[in-house]
This record gives structure tokens, sequence and C-alpha cells, in this order.
């Protein structure tokens, strides 16, 4: 999967997604650099989304809440969001398998 550099703001994240392929939660930090993850919640597998508001990840069904990075900020989970693999070309990030 691949998605433009400039889909995502600085200092913002967003789930990015393309037919047929597992989709990704993805944070760009202040400095332009990127963090991939995968969206599964590690506790239960429910799918994460971007707060804005509070700049971190959020599960819908138990409520636990991560870092912008990834990191663990809150239970019932007990480990931090699972990092895909990415690199970039030019204008464009691509998630490997």
């Amino acid at each position: 999967m691949r998605f433009k550099k400039s889909d995502i703001p600085e200092n913002s994240g967003k789930v990015v997604s393309a037919p047929g392929e597992e989709s990704a939660a993805v944070f760009r930090d202040a400095e332009g650099a990127f963090h991939v993850f995968a969206t599964k919640c590690p506790h239960a597998a429910c799918p994460v989304h971007w707060s804005e508001r509070e700049k971190a990840w959020n599960c819908p069904c138990h409520g636990s809440r991560y870092e912008a990075t990834g990191e663990l900020k809150r239970g019932p989970a007990e480990r931090g969001l699972f990092p895909k693999e990415f690199h970039e070309e030019g204008e464009e990030v691509v998630i490997d398998k």
C-alpha cells in the first residue's frame, strides 16, 4: 500500500487503506517523520482510530489509548501498537506487506 506524504499533515494521524489490503495507522510527527502501525488493538484486535483533539490513537472497544507514536498510554491493552515496516519513495510512503 502507498500514500502521498502530503495526505497526512505534520503532527497528525490517519488510518490509511487500499482495496484488498490491511489498513494502517499512520502518524506524522512535527519533524515530518512517519510512524506506521497495524490498526488492530493488541488487546482484542478492534480497529483503533485517530483523535485529533488528543493527538492519540484510541480503541473504541475497551478504551485502550496509545500515544501518537504507538506506545501504550492506558489499558486494558498491555503493550503498544504493532509497528509495520515501511519505506519512503520520493513523495510517497510505501507500507511493506
